[in-house]
């Protein structure tokens, strides 16, 4: 999950042009910017427990981060400058995985962003931070995360950036502005629920061509992200594989997700059997069923052979009482 959240938040960031050191660039881009920071690693995971402070090794700060509860700021760009370090919440809305960073949008899995305060040059922790770096420098910026006594159950998410203060403009009149944010996402240890529901479910088990779609909806009822996961696969009576779709799904707390599936290309005629399974957290949803696929003109023509069958049935029915009764006289 910690990869899924720093991929949907680097490629979000990337498009915006913000993160990993991108330049907001007006006018005409330039090769190196004046103003061009880098921040390393894009995102972390803590473990929360009421009334812990984390900050330097401490246990519960990021393992894999070798000064536990820091970060690393480059200057790769061509001027020294100035910048700033702050946190901001970390929402994320709907099936489309749009970001907000916004304190108006901040919810009960954001409040990590209010916790977190950084190591100044004066030896103080504050809310924000401003720092001075030359070209090619690279610092070290320590954070704190004091968690509250009563801290809420399940995940919390947050965003630190560090931004440069200011603008800069060449000589071509181009305009810079550098910010890059590395996603800190909390797991409160005891109160983490992972559960879901799974409804809307259903798939074709008759058409008369091709595709053949399935579909179900993933609420998120739990307080934690968690990979919801789903399988789609098609078999022969005598049991070949001949089509399987599956995947996974992020899914965040109070969020729902739509699974829409597309067979575009099955066989023209068959019958087939087709297991559908969806698994979110602790709820899992699987139904198998025989799905027949027959084109029109196969109908048609299975009618045409029934009536004739009929009537050639009638027809002996006839001929035999005729006999009977030739017989009889």
């Amino acid at each position: 999950m910690k990869k899924i959240i720093s991929t949907l938040f680097a490629t979000t960031l990337m498009v915006a042009g913000v993160l990993g050191g991108s330049p907001v660039v007006y006018a005409e881009e330039e090769a190196t910017p004046e103003t061009w920071l880098q921040l390393s690693p894009t995102a972390v995971t803590v473990t929360l427990m009421g009334g812990d402070v984390l900050e330097g090794k401490a246990d519960k700060c990021p393992k894999d981060v070798d000064g536990g509860c820091v970060m690393e700021v480059k200057n790769i760009g061509t001027k020294a400058f100035r910048y700033r370090v702050y946190a901001s919440p970390y929402v994320v809305k709907g099936e489309n995985y749009d970001l907000d960073f916004s304190e108006s949008s901040s919810t009960s899995y954001t409040q990590i962003s209010r916790w977190i305060t950084f190591l100044a040059e004066d030896g103080s922790y504050a809310k924000e931070a401003e720092f001075a770096i030359e070209p090619g420098e690279t610092q070290t910026i320590h954070y704190r995360i004091e968690v509250p006594e009563d801290v809420p159950g399940g995940a919390q998410y947050a965003v630190i950036w560090a931004q440069t203060i200011g603008s800069t403009t060449t000589g071509t009149g181009v305009q810079t502005i550098s910010q890059a944010g590395m996603v800190v996402s909390g797991r409160t240890i005891g109160d983490t629920e992972q559960t879901s529901e799974i409804y809307e479910y259903s798939f074709d088990r008759f058409a008369l061509s091709g595709p053949l779609t399935a579909k179900a909806t993933i609420k998120n009822t739990g307080n934690t992200d968690f990979d919801a996961y789903y399988t789609y696969s098609a078999h022969t009576l005598f049991g070949k594989e001949i089509y399987t779709d599956q995947g996974s799904i992020a899914t965040f707390p109070d969020t729902e997700y739509h699974v829409d599936l597309n067979w575009e290309n099955p066989p023209l005629l068959g019958i087939f059997q087709v297991e559908f399974r969806v698994t979110g957290a602790d709820t899992i949803k699987t139904e198998t069923h025989i799905v027949v696929i027959m084109p029109i003109f196969v109908i048609v023509l299975l009618i045409l052979l029934l009536t004739v069958a009929i009537v050639w049935i009638i027809i002996i029915i006839r001929k035999r009482k005729e006999r009977k009764a030739r017989t009889l006289v």
